[in-house]
């Protein structure tokens, strides 16, 4: 009787590594840095002393995103930027081409003529629905 014969290979042991945390770690923090620049676009930068005007009613709805924010001095400002009398002409001549509708962020010491003169400001470049938004007043 013939006897065949085969090599037999028998695969090494090969040793497990570590699970490696500095992936996890490293999904982590590219998470946080998602979450921190979505979050810094969000909300546009105000004034550094801005105190917002306060109301106890909760009916209104507005949309700070390209309003406008009206300063304690009477200041227009604009995603973090003061504007001056003929950067706010500019941006209400672009604005009155798209809608005739806009939110003002009002800071609670400024001086109701500056908020009348705004809207009258605003009216005359065809802006004909003004939202003013506010915070919700503490209850006693």
């Amino acid at each position: 009787m013939k006897r065949y014969t085969k090599p037999i290979h028998v695969p090494q042991v090969v040793k497990h590594r570590a699970a490696d945390s500095s992936l996890a770690l490293i999904n982590v923090v590219f998470l946080l840095l998602m979450f921190l620049l979505v979050a810094g676009t969000l909300k546009p930068a105000l004034p550094e002393d801005f105190s917002w005007a306060e109301t106890t009613a909760d009916t209104g709805s507005g949309n700070i995103q390209g309003s406008l924010v009206l300063a304690q001095s009477g200041e227009v400002w604009l995603e973090g930027r003061r504007l001056d009398a003929a950067l706010v002409e500019a941006y209400l001549e672009e604005l009155a081409g798209v809608t005739d509708r806009l939110s003002i962020q009002v800071d609670k010491r400024t001086r109701m003529e500056a908020v009348a003169s705004l809207a009258d400001r605003l009216r005359a470049s065809g802006i004909r629905h003004l939202t003013l938004v506010t915070i919700e007043a503490d209850q006693p």
